[in-house]
């Protein structure tokens, strides 16, 4: 994937882990239940079940007011071995209940499209049981697997899987044994990667068919701690953001008050990037101890200390 694409899938997640917590405080969320079953009428398993914000009265996406660009669902769930889902969390507000993933998806009570799909309205601390419906299309097999566990993992991550026909992004949490599940998806070419991002790692393609794909493995490869400061010769500390630009992605860093900073790397050669500096202020030099790093700091299997960015005020 190139760079540019890794970092709109990353913008659209983040945006979306926003969306799901832009809830207002105090109020009781809502829940929705129900049995989604297949064309010939079986218990549907492992199918992916969302609920999503419906527009306003009288708007339409056939209209052209594309309301639900970048909308992330406010809840999503799998369906169990009897074909039965349950959405938790969902703030109050009017929904859209579907089964699968755009543009393949079903809507309750049974549409391919919004249009003749029910606006369901979830009240602060309801239930809204039964909801049962069928999907309208067979999907192909079921993606799941593995991150491979490592001491600097964040504590919530989620596996996301782009591309094909796919009109989103589908998240799946990753369990604290490392599992990832997505359920039944259409068929086609996927990438699977984490975010957040673990520095150094691209994402694995993966083809489904009507078979399952349950080996996916993610290694995020080992990373080493950097630590250092910025040292301003002849005036304060200006405000910047530095970032160690490698060939797989950029890494951030954050800057303390008193200059220091850290961050985890990948085995590779960094060059160190201090942007948004105001005019007057020019970066002299780029060291550790006595080495001149400036062109490329290289990590390696060990932590690095004493990195020393040095910038001058005109």
């Amino acid at each position: 994937m190139l760079r540019t694409e890794r970092l709109h899938v990353l913008l659209l997640v983040s945006l979306s882990a926003a969306a799901l917590t832009a809830q207002t405080p105090g109020v009781p969320t809502g829940s929705v239940t129900g049995q989604l079953r297949t064309l010939a009428g079986a218990p549907a398993i492992a199918i992916r079940v969302a609920a999503i914000a419906a527009p306003p009265v009288n708007i339409r996406r056939a209209d052209g007011q594309e309301y639900v660009a970048s909308v992330a669902p406010a809840s999503t769930g799998l369906t169990n071995n009897d074909g039965r889902y349950r959405l938790a969390n969902v703030p109050p507000g009017r929904y859209y209940i579907l089964a699968g993933a755009l543009p393949d998806a079903t809507y309750f009570p049974g549409t391919a499209t919004e249009d003749g799909a029910t606006v369901i309205t979830i009240a602060s601390g309801s239930t809204t049981a039964n909801l049962d419906f069928r999907l309208l299309k067979a999907l192909g097999g079921i993606v799941s697997g593995q991150v491979r566990r490592r001491a600097d993992a964040p504590a919530k991550e989620n596996a996301i899987l782009s591309g094909g026909k796919l009109e989103e992004l589908l998240e799946a949490p990753v369990g604290s044994n490392g599992s990832f599940a997505f359920g039944h998806v259409p068929p086609g070419a996927y990438l699977v990667s984490l975010f957040p991002n673990p520095p150094g790692m691209g994402s694995r393609i993966v083809r489904v068919g009507e078979t399952d794909v349950t080996d996916v493995e993610l290694a995020p490869p080992p990373t080493q701690l950097v630590t250092g400061r910025i040292v301003v010769q002849n005036g304060p500390l200006p405000r910047a953001i530095l970032q160690f630009d490698n060939p797989q992605e950029p890494v951030s860093a954050t800057i303390n008050p008193d200059g220091t900073f850290s961050a985890r790397l990948h085995a590779a050669r960094h060059v160190v990037y201090l942007g948004g500096l105001p005019p007057s202020y020019d970066v002299v030099s780029v060291r550790v101890g006595s080495e001149d790093v400036a062109r490329g700091l290289v990590v390696g299997n060990a932590d690095v200390s004493g990195v020393v960015i040095t910038v001058r005020v005109r």
